[in-house]
């Protein structure tokens, strides 16, 4: 398959994934105007993330990366058994979420009735208890989507979230005059709602590619293939499980630093992550199936070519998109969330938590295309144990920063940034070592940077010559933002325009081809789409 090809279907994922983060950065939008940062809203945060533990496991992270080779390989032999595979897949994990469900559920019941629990920690336990229900349903639209990528399918699955998000949304309007700790119960409900109907929109075209008769799903039977795949899954599960939990630590950690923290974490990482999945994992979600299928197939040359043009394009992207993030981090998160009951103080805040989680952006998408090769190759073990390795490292990083500094929320962010790197290190070595190379020199890299850099100093020149300047406003004592819609949007697009423009000129000026690729590559779409059907 060629690059130009390959793009197309980054193309498809990107467009639908950019569809979904822009609801998702309206439900954080009215989240922030609604409740703010209240007390409340932390605890909602704490239990969405306890909530969703088992969704890293058995509905994205290590199982789309254990199921989408064992797929592609079963679906190489035979594709009648790969499909047979998929439904009784399907069906074990249903059972098996349902047994899960009832015991979280009735062990909750049971501490909320008998145990002894702080004020706090019983709003948690309550707000856990009404979301967990979800899990079955965000699992099976992770199932889903793996299933749809091996099919080519992109962009149904990546748009899909905007139902939850719609329903987010309404719910968080509808509730908003309402006192939050009593908003928060019915948000979480009407979440609930909205998981189920983001896994509905991924059913029809699911049963499409592997029956829609249900007597070929009710039978209940564990073939030997699900059987090997659960053995693989096992040990990468343990890593993403060791860092599921080091997540909720960290809104821990942040929680015992602020009452607050774990608002200001959930907002910038939500800025954070969009950046992350409408580039990053645009280009790794597109190309592991590919990959996974050329090592499968013993094709090294076209595995060693996918793993190139990704390694790449995600530096092309992701790099830029720090600066971005160092740039345009106080205006964005100034004009998505700096009105209603989101005061300055919280926008500061969130701000350098943002700062603190871009500078971990590049690492933690090359982490995810570099674990895939070792995922191909029927290797859990290696990503499991560095994964762990990385986790022990961030927690004691959350310990110093939070306890010996007292650094405040901000800790988490930097503690996961570096840990990022730690992985993207190590990785890189093993991988370099196993014979992969990723053909990309430093000159390039620095060009890039280069680049990225100029961008930034264009977005400070316009902002410190034109306006009040507020990149910087996060780290003085006493921050001042603007209020208004209006200036607030002029703040951001001029600040956006400049970066873009300083980019641009200096890819061109000083022939920087990775960007430029880039930007022909989306601009002129439609001819590079038609040159790769033609192909």
């Amino acid at each position: 398959m060629s690059e130009k090809f390959l793009a197309v279907y980054v193309r498809r994922f990107f467009s639908g994934t950019l569809l979904s983060r822009i609801s998702g950065m309206v439900r954080d939008l009215m989240m922030a105007f609604a409740f703010g940062d209240h007390p409340s809203v932390a605890a909602f945060m704490v239990a969405f993330r306890l909530s969703n533990l088992f969704r890293r496991l058995l509905g994205e992270g290590p199982f789309q990366s254990a199921f989408i080779p064992h797929f592609e390989g079963l679906r190489v032999q035979d594709p009648q058994k790969a499909t047979f595979f998929f439904r009784k897949l399907t069906l074990l994990i249903v059972l098996l979420l349902l047994c899960i469900t009832v015991f979280v559920e009735g062990g909750i019941g049971a501490v909320l009735s008998w145990g002894i629990v702080s004020e706090g920690n019983r709003e948690i336990l309550s707000l856990t208890g009404w979301l967990f229900p979800a899990i079955l349903f965000i699992c099976l639209y992770g199932l889903n989507i793996s299933l749809l990528n091996c099919y080519d399918s992109f962009f149904i699955p990546s748009v899909a979230p905007i139902v939850c998000n719609g329903i987010w949304i309404g719910a968080a309007f509808l509730l908003r005059n309402k006192d939050p700790s009593v908003a928060m119960p019915a948000l979480a409900k009407w979440i609930v709602m909205g998981f189920i109907g983001q896994w509905l929109l991924t059913l029809p075209l699911t049963l499409k590619h592997v029956s829609s008769n249900w007597r070929d799903w009710v039978k209940f039977h564990i073939p030997q293939e699900v059987k090997d795949l659960a053995k693989a899954f096992t040990l990468g599960a343990i890593g993403v499980g060791a860092m599921q939990i080091n997540a909720f630590v960290d809104v821990l950690f942040a929680r015992y630093a602020d009452i607050r923290g774990p608002a200001y974490l959930w907002y910038s990482i939500r800025l954070e992550q969009l950046a992350l999945a409408i580039f990053g994992i645009a280009c790794i979600s597109t190309v592991v199936p590919r990959l996974s299928r050329a090592i499968k197939s013993s094709d090294m040359p076209q595995a060693q070519n996918l793993l190139s043009f990704s390694y790449k394009r995600i530096m092309a992207v992701m790099i830029p998109c720090t600066w971005a993030i160092l740039a345009l981090g106080a205006s964005s998160v100034n004009l998505i969330y700096g009105r209603g009951h989101f005061a300055e103080l919280a926008i500061s805040k969130t701000t350098l938590c943002l700062w603190a989680y871009g500078l971990g952006l590049v690492p933690t998408t090359v982490v995810i295309l570099f674990s895939a090769i070792f995922y191909a190759q029927n290797n859990f073990r290696t990503p499991m144990l560095i994964s762990v390795l990385t986790v022990i490292i961030n927690i004691v990083l959350n310990g110093v920063f939070v306890f010996g500094f007292n650094m405040g929320a901000i800790s988490t962010a930097i503690a996961t940034s570096i840990s990022a790197w730690i992985n993207y290190w190590i990785l890189q070595r093993m991988i370099i070592k196993r014979g992969w190379k990723t053909e990309l020199a430093l000159p390039r890299l620095l060009k890039i940077g280069f680049a990225s850099g100029f961008a930034f100093l264009c977005a400070f020149a316009a902002d410190y010559f034109l306006f009040n300047p507020t990149m910087l406003a996060p780290l003085a004592v006493s921050a001042n933002f603007p209020r208004a819609l209006v200036t607030q949007m002029g703040v951001f697009f001029t600040q956006f325009a400049a970066f873009a423009g300083g980019i641009l000129f200096y890819a061109y000026a000083f022939k920087c081809t990775d960007l430029v690729e880039l930007f022909q590559d989306f601009v002129f779409r439609k001819k590079a789409q038609r040159e790769a059907e033609v192909e």
